[in-house]
């Protein structure tokens, strides 16, 4: 008796964990959402959702006639309302959870700010904080995710693979995630910076299917800059020059190919392998000192003038350039912020607070503008390991 008495109560405590999955979804019930996109529509927002049409898409089909992705759009007051209202239009229910890109319009991002986005897209169990965030320059983040690209067939998974890419191996790209994007949004004394993403081309023609139907497309998404924000609001951007600049002071540099100048004209062309960046401080004269140190080894990958490449000297002479400009571009790319946006958006204050806690707390309330007069020490320690497989240039040689 005691026996039956045991199993029947084994299985009452076993069959509630037998329940199955509660909150399954079937996968032809939902609509999978890649690509993301927040504009500004008059005092409300306007979201996009760039959608996978799995028809187009499956490994059976036989070559479909549609495009793979189609775009669903709906306006509200809140982000989450604006989602939920998709489903008007949208078959079936909005599914973020597969999310590889957000997109914010540069018109939302300068006007309405980007905090209670990131807030509302962190509350929602459903999205995971692991996709890139961008910002869509001189047009709308609808125009984007509108584009069709060849090569990858899904866009919004060509612009998450194309700049996790683009910021490994060209320094003025950089990725930036939900989380991290509100960590710097929280910190009194840290500005964020995203990589911003433009249309080159026919907008319109970038949105047919016509657009991956030829060689060389008439619209393509290309990256451009890097955004500055001061709290969550748009400021400006950064071009090419200095986005490296900033991307080096960060250590957001894994590896980049740089020309530097050769003394009697002309250039060598330097790929980095590795570099890092570390950061110090110290107190001078009662004053915290920010010092910057870059270390980078790099190789020889074209000589395109008459240096004879072969020897020490030539090689000394050409890291004592590439040293110097690489503390030129940081150098330039703190003026810059400093003269047109007045924000640290390279984490000095938080420097500053791991080594004089005190300090910080003191200056933390007003941290821009105590970063306008901080006193900040640049060095780059450039080492050529190798020049290829030729010693000298056959420049002077070929042009005799």
């Amino acid at each position: 008796m005691k026996k039956y008495l045991l199993m029947l109560l084994s299985i009452v405590i076993i069959m509630p964990m037998l329940s199955g999955c509660w909150d399954r979804q079937e996968l032809n019930q939902l609509g999978i959402v890649l690509g993301l996109g927040v504009d500004k529509d008059g005092d409300r927002i306007k979201v996009s959702a760039q959608v996978v049409v799995p028809n187009e898409v499956s490994s059976r089909s036989r070559g479909g006639k549609g495009t793979p992705v189609t775009q669903y759009q709906a306006t509200a007051r809140t982000l989450l309302e604006a989602i939920q209202k998709l489903t008007e239009t949208s078959p079936r229910a909005i599914f973020l959870s597969h999310v590889r890109v957000l997109v914010f319009g540069e018109a939302f991002a300068r006007e309405e700010g980007i905090y209670d986005i990131v807030e509302a897209l962190m509350r929602e169990p459903s999205a995971r904080p692991d996709y890139y965030v961008m910002v869509a320059r001189k047009t709308t983040a609808s125009q984007i995710l509108d584009m069709l690209t060849p090569l990858d067939n899904l866009p919004a998974e060509k612009l998450f693979n194309a700049l996790d890419i683009s910021s490994k191996s060209w320094a003025p790209t950089t990725t930036v995630t939900t989380d991290k994007l509100m960590q710097y949004i929280l910190t009194p004394s840290m500005s964020p910076v995203i990589t911003g993403v433009e249309i080159i081309g026919d907008p319109v023609i970038g949105g047919e299917a016509k657009n991956i139907e030829s060689i060389k497309s008439p619209a393509t998404l290309h990256f451009s800059g890097l955004s500055v924000f001061k709290k969550d609001k748009l400021v400006g951007w950064l071009d090419e020059n200095h986005s490296k600049g900033y991307n080096y002071i960060r250590d957001n540099v894994k590896s980049t190919i740089g020309a530097v100048n050769c003394p009697g004209g002309g250039y060598v062309t330097l790929k980095t392998l590795r570099t890092s960046t570390k950061h110090s401080v110290k107190m001078v004269n009662g004053e915290p000192q920010i010092r910057i140190k870059v270390d980078n080894v790099s190789t020889v990958g074209s000589v395109e003038c008459d240096m004879e490449i072969g020897s020490m000297t030539a090689i000394k002479e050409i890291e004592q350039i590439a040293q110097e400009r690489i503390v030129e571009l940081m150098k330039e790319t703190v003026s810059q912020v400093r003269r047109k946006y007045h924000v640290d958006i390279f984490g000095f204050g938080q420097d500053i607070y791991h080594k004089y806690p005190k300090l910080y707390k003191k200056e933390e309330q007003s941290w821009d503008d105590y970063f306008m007069n901080l006193d900040i020490k640049y060095e780059s320690n450039v080492q050529i390991r190798r020049i290829g497989t030729l010693d000298n240039s056959f420049n002077k040689k070929a042009k005799e």
